[in-house]
């Protein structure tokens, strides 16, 4: 099928829409680092109050999980694109967090353990798929003289 013209009404509306797009991507990313500021914030006040190295930890994890959120919305801003391979390492954090906050794993339940393994699997095999897939890329570029963006 032949990709149609369009219309300058048409044409306006999503620039608009995509404009509209952009700057509520760039709200979530001024909100996200400014709850990353209030984390570290807290995570910093309550450290000198009482020493709870676990508590330290859920925030330590879930500051890293809202900056890699951050590191997506700035990075869909830029190239109007989010790699596959950011989403999965923020997938493997999130589910890193609920393991380490679970303090009685029996009362989880065998069946949400055997999903939680699935899934980290399949993102560890996704991983592992899309830095090969990079890596081919990049062989790709070298070998045709081009340069390899770092």
């Amino acid at each position: 099928m032949a990709k149609r013209d369009l219309r300058p009404v048409e044409r306006a509306l999503l620039n608009w829409l995509s404009l509209l797009f952009d700057f509520t991507v760039l709200t979530l990313a001024t909100v996200t680092m400014g709850f990353v500021v209030y984390l570290t914030f807290n995570l910093v006040v309550s450290s000198l109050h009482a020493f709870d190295a676990e508590e330290i930890l859920h925030q330590i994890v879930l500051t890293v999980i809202f900056l890699e959120i951050f590191e997506l919305l700035v990075m869909y801003v830029r190239e109007h694109h989010v790699s596959m391979r950011n989403v999965v390492e923020l997938g493997v954090l999130a589910i890193v967090r609920k393991i380490v906050i679970t303090p009685d794993y029996t009362t989880v339940g065998w069946k949400t353990l055997t999903a939680l393994a699935a899934l980290i699997f399949v993102m560890g095999w996704v991983y592992v798929q899309e830095r090969q897939r990079r890596t081919r890329h990049e062989e790709f570029l070298i070998s045709h003289g081009m340069e390899v963006e770092r």
